[in-house]
């Protein structure tokens, strides 16, 4: 070999090492594990910050003890958070993306981990409009549902048909004068392309307002319009007893509703080709909120501020229950 000049060393095959030992369980890790690329070691190697991030709140001499003290630490944390934290947002309706039910109307969760006794809570609420009456008109609503699910019972066939709910709502009796709230439900529709499509309606987003068919409806969209809108500000459901004549078994019976701000129109646009206007009605109006069956709400919609005028302010606007804080004087319904 002339001076100056590199040529590759030989690399002789080597058959003792640990890959060559680790072939025979490939086949079985495959089936375990699945293949190579359903995985990563990146979450291995990256928690090595951890421990790098922990080390640099150390002495730097003695720092294995130390590492460990701030683990224990950090660790208690976590779990008095756990502890402390209430159960809720997406956990509490997991039922709701469990259940792949399309052909269902609506989709509400089943668990009653967020029970809100009624008297307790409008005592909470006292003074704020949207409280008013909330347990009347709560058992006005529910009276003629609740007399709907008997009457379609064999051992109830003789109960009379359901009232409007304003002579015997207080035979309503509500299992431990609770109601359990759910933070998500899930509407399904049908678009205008005949195609099933599905909204979420969030209370603690801007993914709150619905709509249904206005039951005055009189056929004329000149003179009249065919739908209702709302805020949806609580998303429930009860366990009711039925006291009144027909029923002597006290058997609870589950029933969905919905706790709604109404809208009112303000102009409608078909005409002038313009999107239509609502507005929300003055919270000293006793018909400002409402109850709504799940089953009558068609799908969410999108409600566009009226950026022109200036956000709704004063104390006489104000309602914490109901958010108002951030109203508009009104919206658009966007299209």
């Amino acid at each position: 070999m002339e001076p100056g000049t590199s040529t590759q060393r030989a690399k002789t095959l080597n058959l003792d090492t640990y890959k060559f030992h680790a072939l025979g369980d490939v086949a079985a890790h495959i089936r375990e594990f699945g293949t190579t690329d359903s995985y990563s070691t990146e979450v291995g190697e990256l928690e090595h910050r951890t421990v790098k991030a922990r080390y640099s709140r150390t002495d730097h001499k003695e720092f294995t003890r130390q590492v460990a003290r701030i683990e224990r630490r950090q660790a208690r944390v976590r779990r008095i958070e756990r502890s402390t934290k209430a159960i809720e947002s997406f956990e509490d309706d997991m039922t709701v993306t469990e259940a792949n039910g399309s052909e269902v109307h609506h989709l509400i969760g089943k668990t009653e981990n967020l029970p809100t006794h009624i008297g307790q809570h409008v005592n909470e609420h006292f003074g704020d409009p949207a409280v008013q009456g909330f347990i009347p008109k709560l058992k006005k609503h529910l009276l003629p549902r609740v007399q709907a699910l008997l009457a379609q019972e064999p051992s109830h066939a003789d109960l009379s048909a359901p009232t409007n709910g304003q002579d015997d709502w207080q035979s309503i009796l509500l299992r431990q004068e609770r109601i359990y709230r759910h933070n998500i439900m899930r509407v399904h529709y049908t678009s205008y392309d005949v195609r099933r499509g599905a909204d979420v309606i969030h209370v603690k987003t801007s993914h709150c307002n619905i709509m249904l068919l206005n039951p005055d409806f009189n056929g004329d969209p000149i003179t009249d319009h065919p739908y209702l809108y709302a805020r949806v500000i609580g998303i429930y459901h009860a366990n009711v007893v039925y006291a009144g004549r027909g029923d002597s078994d006290y058997h609870p019976r589950r029933v969905e509703f919905l706790w709604v701000r109404w809208y009112t129109l303000v102009e409608e646009g078909c005409g002038s080709r313009r999107l239509d206007k609502l507005c929300f009605p003055s919270l000293a109006d006793e018909h400002s909120f409402g109850f709504v069956d799940p089953n009558d709400v068609l799908r969410g919609c999108h409600l566009i501020p009226c950026f022109l005028h200036d956000a709704v302010r004063g104390p006489q606007n104000i309602s914490q229950r109901a958010q108002s804080k951030g109203d508009w004087h009104s919206y658009y319904i966007n299209r």
